[in-house]
């Protein structure tokens, strides 16, 4: 039965329409957390900000769903979810360069 009521979950698509709010809910230990997760699977990436992988499991986080249903999503939708995240971190950068230079 629990099997079932798994397997359900993951056939249920996700809102992400909150995941901005949600994300501007995180800490900065799930920031470290997720730097730490994905550096212990030997993540190269030279900015975490810019991971894929990283942006995927602070979307899990704010979304409160394990990092693997992330994992699961359609191309499409991944992308979308780790650019959006990408976005929610750059913006306060992106602000103040805009600011600078007006």
């Amino acid at each position: 039965m629990a099997e079932e009521q798994k397997e359900e979950q993951t056939k249920e698509a996700l809102d992400f329409t909150t995941l901005e709010e949600r994300l501007g809910e995180l800490d900065a230990a799930a920031f470290m957390s997720a730097e730490r997760a994905c550096r212990m699977t030997a993540d190269p990436t030279p900015d975490i900000a810019q991971s894929a992988a990283f942006c995927a499991r602070l979307a899990a986080m704010a979304m409160g769903v394990p990092y693997e249903r992330i994992k699961t999503l359609k191309l499409q939708e991944f992308a979308s979810v780790t650019m959006r995240t990408k976005s929610f971190l750059l913006a306060p950068l992106g602000e103040m360069v805009i600011q600078r230079n007006s």
